[in-house]
């Protein structure tokens, strides 16, 4: 089991929740599907049960950055509970990346960017982008990642809808995953 990936993951998530809400001296709560986090920890549980009593006998969040995290059940997917000491780790000691901190005031100034406001972002930073049309089958109108590395390795998947634009991010694997 590899939790460098996974631990990775949670800072990547908590930094953007703290640049978009500020810090909170709070435990925080991330919600995955069993299938992501076997991606994640490169295991292959069968089930969130299975997955949740395995990484709550796991002695390997003892040494964690984040704080001893735990682990529960909330129906089809896995809770991971971070600690306020996890929250308080991110907050002191993870610089915000300028590339996000940038894409979420787009989002966050005008509700309604269109697809060339977005990638005049991405292009501001980095020429090696990449911007594809989803296909009409899939929840969302666009993709767009950096192809290059040292940026940002995340795919941003744009949905607009009555008047508002909304970014999710995924790992490339989860992105390819939808998929198959």
């Amino acid at each position: 089991m590899r939790t460098e990936k996974l631990i990775n993951n949670l800072i990547d998530q908590i930094k953007e929740a703290q640049i978009k809400l500020g810090y909170a001296d709070e435990t925080l709560r991330f919600y995955y599907p069993v299938s992501s986090l076997n991606r994640l920890l490169e295991t292959d549980f069968k089930s969130a049960e299975e997955m949740v009593q395995q990484l709550n006998n796991a002695v390997l969040w003892q040494n964690s950055v984040l704080g001893i995290l735990a682990f529960a059940v909330r129906g089809e997917r896995v809770e991971v509970n971070v600690p306020r000491e996890g929250a308080e780790y991110v907050h002191g000691n993870i610089k915000a990346p300028q590339f996000l901190c940038e894409l979420i005031e787009l989002f966050s100034k005008n509700h309604h960017c269109d697809i060339a406001d977005i990638t005049w972002l991405f292009g501001r930073y980095s020429e090696e982008y990449c911007c594809e049309k989803m296909p009409e089958n899939m929840d969302f109108d666009y993709v767009i990642y950096f192809t290059g590395e040292g940026i940002d390795e995340y795919y941003y998947c744009i949905k607009m809808e009555m008047g508002h634009t909304i970014y999710h991010r995924f790992t490339k694997e989860d992105y390819e995953a939808m998929f198959q």
